[in-house]
């Protein structure tokens, strides 16, 4: 392989026959990729939260196979919006995502972001927080056994 001119960067690297191959450097140090990087807006970042002893996702998947009511109420229900927002409390929060209500209640402390985050849907509906924040999670299986109905019209 022909080398490359002084003025670009780039790594040295051994392939097997104990030949060294000189590689470009990607992204270039001061190429559009690394500039673009450089002005794109990052998240903010998140505080680390440590669970409890017990709270694992493992824990959570043993807890919710283990048979225990979840739910905390009778069998599935139709509640509207200021229903939700009598169940806000950290011993009684519910939430509403995606037109199905939720008992939070059981899964805050086993929340990776930490009970104060999972706070902030609780009595209300959570639907545009859940999908900014966790759009990839299949909300249906994580909290199929809090599930406690369906969201619907204020009368």
């Amino acid at each position: 392989m022909a080398s490359l001119n002084n003025d670009t960067p780039s790594v040295n690297l051994t392939d097997p026959s104990n030949q060294t191959l000189d590689v470009p450097e990607f992204p270039s140090r001061n190429g559009p990729q690394r500039l673009l990087a450089a002005a794109t807006k990052q998240p903010r970042n998140r505080e680390k939260v440590r669970l409890e002893p017990g709270h694992s996702p493992l824990d959570w998947a043993k807890l919710t196979s283990s048979g225990k009511d979840l739910r905390g109420v009778p069998p599935f229900g139709k509640y509207t919006i200021e229903q939700i927002r009598e169940h806000r409390k950290q011993d009684d929060a519910w939430t509403a995502i995606q037109g199905k209500v939720y008992n939070l209640t059981p899964y805050l402390k086993f929340h990776p972001g930490g009970v104060k985050d999972l706070m902030r849907c609780a009595g209300r509906d959570g639907t545009k927080l859940f999908m900014l924040t966790h759009s990839w999670v299949n909300i249906d299986y994580l909290m199929k056994e809090c599930l406690v109905g369906f969201l619907v019209p204020s009368t």
